[in-house]
């Protein structure tokens, strides 16, 4: 699974993956193909679908996207993020359901 950081402009650190859930995931039709996550420290955000240029995007373009990206509430203790590493296994992220 793809990975990529960048730093905005108020020097908050984020990182960013593709999420793709199983076949069986009942998702609302925005969600079924996959999503972007977006997270920083205090920040969880979701952008549906991934777009196709996401990993090779400069961080201009990143930073963009995770504006446009809907913030969501974080189900994992941001301890638990930082004992791993900062990086959940795909599919582990709970599902949205919009």
């Amino acid at each position: 699974m793809p990975r990529r950081n960048f730093t905005d402009p108020n020097g908050v650190q984020w990182r960013v993956w593709n999420t793709v859930p199983s076949p069986r995931t009942l998702l609302s039709t925005d969600f079924a193909g996959g999503w972007l996550t977006f997270e920083c420290e205090g920040c969880l955000k979701r952008l549906a679908p991934i777009p196709d240029d996401w990993e090779s995007a400069e961080p201009a373009r990143l930073l963009m996207l995770c504006e446009e990206a809907r913030e969501v509430p974080r189900h994992t203790p941001v301890s638990y993020l930082q004992a791993s590493g900062g990086n959940k296994d795909q599919g582990s992220e709970p599902s949205p359901r919009h």
